[in-house]
Protein backbone atom coordinates (compact mmCIF):
# COMPACT_ATOMS: atom_id res chain seq x y z
CA UNK A 1 0.00 0.00 0.00
CA UNK A 2 1.22 3.51 -0.80
CA UNK A 3 0.32 6.20 1.72
CA UNK A 4 0.27 9.83 0.56
CA UNK A 5 -0.03 12.01 3.65
CA UNK A 6 0.58 15.43 5.10
CA UNK A 7 0.38 16.81 8.59
CA UNK A 8 -0.04 20.43 9.54
CA UNK A 9 -0.12 22.29 12.81
CA UNK A 10 -3.54 23.48 13.95
CA UNK A 11 -3.94 26.76 15.82
CA UNK A 12 -7.64 26.42 16.68
CA UNK A 13 -8.69 22.73 16.90
CA UNK A 14 -12.38 23.49 17.49
CA UNK A 15 -12.68 25.81 14.48
CA UNK A 16 -10.77 23.37 12.27
CA UNK A 17 -12.97 20.48 13.36
CA UNK A 18 -16.12 22.49 12.66
CA UNK A 19 -14.89 23.14 9.11
CA UNK A 20 -13.97 19.48 8.57
CA UNK A 21 -17.31 18.30 9.98
CA UNK A 22 -19.09 20.47 7.39
CA UNK A 23 -17.77 18.37 4.47
CA UNK A 24 -16.52 15.04 5.89
CA UNK A 25 -18.11 12.12 7.74
CA UNK A 26 -17.11 11.48 11.36
CA UNK A 27 -15.76 7.95 11.79
CA UNK A 28 -15.04 8.23 15.51
CA UNK A 29 -12.60 9.02 18.26
CA UNK A 30 -9.22 7.34 18.60
CA UNK A 31 -6.44 6.89 21.13
CA UNK A 32 -3.24 5.55 19.55
CA UNK A 33 -0.31 4.51 21.73
CA UNK A 34 2.71 4.01 19.46
CA UNK A 35 6.01 2.42 20.41
CA UNK A 36 8.82 2.73 17.88
CA UNK A 37 11.47 0.04 17.77
CA UNK A 38 14.83 -0.52 16.11
CA UNK A 39 15.60 -3.87 14.57
CA UNK A 40 18.86 -5.75 15.13
CA UNK A 41 21.94 -4.00 13.68
CA UNK A 42 19.93 -0.78 13.22
CA UNK A 43 23.03 1.31 13.83
CA UNK A 44 24.50 -0.10 10.61
CA UNK A 45 21.35 0.54 8.56
CA UNK A 46 19.79 3.73 9.94
CA UNK A 47 16.24 4.32 8.75
CA UNK A 48 15.87 0.81 7.36
CA UNK A 49 15.32 -1.38 10.42
CA UNK A 50 12.60 0.41 12.38
CA UNK A 51 8.99 -0.51 13.00
CA UNK A 52 6.02 0.69 15.02
CA UNK A 53 3.84 -1.25 17.41
CA UNK A 54 0.48 0.50 17.81
CA UNK A 55 -2.08 -0.20 20.53
CA UNK A 56 -5.51 1.15 19.69
CA UNK A 57 -8.13 -0.09 22.10
CA UNK A 58 -7.69 -3.84 22.35
CA UNK A 59 -6.06 -4.13 18.93
CA UNK A 60 -2.32 -4.22 18.20
CA UNK A 61 -0.81 -3.48 14.79
CA UNK A 62 2.78 -3.60 13.56
CA UNK A 63 3.76 -1.18 10.78
CA UNK A 64 6.94 -0.62 8.84
CA UNK A 65 7.47 1.94 6.09
CA UNK A 66 9.83 3.08 3.41
CA UNK A 67 9.50 6.87 3.61
CA UNK A 68 10.18 9.89 1.48
CA UNK A 69 8.91 13.45 1.66
CA UNK A 70 8.16 15.77 -1.29
CA UNK A 71 7.11 19.35 -0.58
CA UNK A 72 5.86 18.52 2.90
CA UNK A 73 3.84 15.52 1.72
CA UNK A 74 5.01 12.04 2.70
CA UNK A 75 4.87 9.25 0.15
CA UNK A 76 5.38 6.00 2.01
CA UNK A 77 5.33 2.35 1.09
CA UNK A 78 3.54 0.97 4.12
CA UNK A 79 3.15 -2.60 5.35
CA UNK A 80 0.94 -3.37 8.34
CA UNK A 81 -0.35 -6.46 10.08
CA UNK A 82 -2.34 -7.28 13.20
CA UNK A 83 -0.86 -9.08 16.19
CA UNK A 84 -3.13 -11.27 18.31
CA UNK A 85 -0.97 -11.17 21.46
CA UNK A 86 0.77 -7.84 22.15
CA UNK A 87 2.89 -9.06 25.08
CA UNK A 88 4.05 -12.19 23.24
CA UNK A 89 5.06 -10.10 20.23
CA UNK A 90 7.09 -7.73 22.43
CA UNK A 91 8.83 -10.72 23.99
CA UNK A 92 9.60 -12.11 20.53
CA UNK A 93 11.10 -8.91 19.13
CA UNK A 94 13.22 -8.46 22.26
CA UNK A 95 14.50 -12.05 21.88
CA UNK A 96 15.39 -11.22 18.27
CA UNK A 97 17.52 -8.29 19.45
CA UNK A 98 15.18 -5.39 18.75
CA UNK A 99 15.34 -2.32 20.97
CA UNK A 100 12.66 0.23 21.91
CA UNK A 101 13.42 3.75 20.68
CA UNK A 102 10.59 6.12 21.68
CA UNK A 103 6.85 6.33 22.27
CA UNK A 104 4.17 8.68 21.01
CA UNK A 105 0.50 9.07 21.90
CA UNK A 106 -2.12 10.61 19.63
CA UNK A 107 -5.73 11.22 20.57
CA UNK A 108 -8.43 12.78 18.47
CA UNK A 109 -11.18 12.21 15.94
CA UNK A 110 -11.11 10.65 12.50
CA UNK A 111 -13.17 11.79 9.52
CA UNK A 112 -13.46 10.50 5.96
CA UNK A 113 -14.06 12.48 2.80
CA UNK A 114 -15.00 10.99 -0.55
CA UNK A 115 -13.09 12.98 -3.15
CA UNK A 116 -14.55 10.81 -5.91
CA UNK A 117 -11.34 8.92 -6.64
CA UNK A 118 -12.24 5.57 -5.10
CA UNK A 119 -10.98 5.19 -1.56
CA UNK A 120 -11.98 7.96 0.85
CA UNK A 121 -9.41 10.43 2.15
CA UNK A 122 -8.77 10.08 5.89
CA UNK A 123 -8.67 13.24 8.00
CA UNK A 124 -7.49 13.05 11.58
CA UNK A 125 -7.58 15.95 14.01
CA UNK A 126 -5.21 14.88 16.72
CA UNK A 127 -3.35 16.05 19.76
CA UNK A 128 0.13 14.58 19.99
CA UNK A 129 1.39 14.52 23.57
CA UNK A 130 4.16 17.04 24.03
CA UNK A 131 3.68 18.60 20.57
CA UNK A 132 0.17 20.02 20.34
CA UNK A 133 -2.58 19.80 17.71
CA UNK A 134 -2.26 18.61 14.12
CA UNK A 135 -4.41 17.71 11.18
CA UNK A 136 -3.31 14.64 9.22
CA UNK A 137 -4.74 14.04 5.76
CA UNK A 138 -4.05 10.73 4.04
CA UNK A 139 -4.89 8.99 0.78
CA UNK A 140 -4.09 5.32 0.20
CA UNK A 141 -3.06 4.05 -3.22
CA UNK A 142 -2.58 0.51 -4.52
CA UNK A 143 0.55 1.40 -6.51
CA UNK A 144 3.08 4.22 -6.71
CA UNK A 145 1.93 5.37 -10.13
CA UNK A 146 3.27 8.95 -10.54
CA UNK A 147 -0.02 10.26 -11.97
CA UNK A 148 -2.02 8.74 -9.09
CA UNK A 149 0.45 10.15 -6.53
CA UNK A 150 0.21 13.64 -8.10
CA UNK A 151 -3.60 13.45 -8.07
CA UNK A 152 -3.60 12.34 -4.41
CA UNK A 153 -1.23 15.20 -3.50
CA UNK A 154 -3.61 17.69 -5.10
CA UNK A 155 -6.65 16.19 -3.34
CA UNK A 156 -4.87 16.30 0.02
CA UNK A 157 -3.91 19.96 -0.45
CA UNK A 158 -7.51 20.72 -1.43
CA UNK A 159 -8.81 19.07 1.76
CA UNK A 160 -6.27 21.08 3.78
CA UNK A 161 -7.60 24.31 2.23
CA UNK A 162 -11.23 23.30 2.88
CA UNK A 163 -10.23 22.66 6.50
CA UNK A 164 -9.14 26.27 6.84
CA UNK A 165 -5.51 25.38 7.53
CA UNK A 166 -2.94 27.34 5.47
CA UNK A 167 -0.24 25.48 3.54
CA UNK A 168 2.31 27.42 5.60
CA UNK A 169 1.25 25.24 8.58
CA UNK A 170 2.38 22.02 6.84
CA UNK A 171 4.98 20.26 8.99
CA UNK A 172 7.46 18.37 6.82
CA UNK A 173 9.44 16.94 9.73
CA UNK A 174 8.55 13.50 11.05
CA UNK A 175 7.07 13.25 14.53
CA UNK A 176 10.31 11.63 15.71
CA UNK A 177 12.22 14.77 14.68
CA UNK A 178 9.67 17.02 16.38
CA UNK A 179 9.76 14.98 19.59
CA UNK A 180 13.57 14.97 19.54
CA UNK A 181 13.77 18.76 19.08
CA UNK A 182 11.20 19.19 21.88
CA UNK A 183 13.37 17.09 24.23
CA UNK A 184 10.77 14.32 24.39
CA UNK A 185 13.18 11.63 23.13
Amino acid sequence: MIEVELKARVEDPQATEARVAAFARLVGAFDKADAYWHGPDWRLHRGKKGFRIRKEGEATFVTFKTKRCEGGIEINREREFAVSDHDAFIELVERLGCEPFYTKRKTGRRYEFDAGGGKPIAIELCEVEGLGWFIEIEALLETEDPAAVALAQGEIRSVLARSGVPESAIESRYYSELLLSAGQI
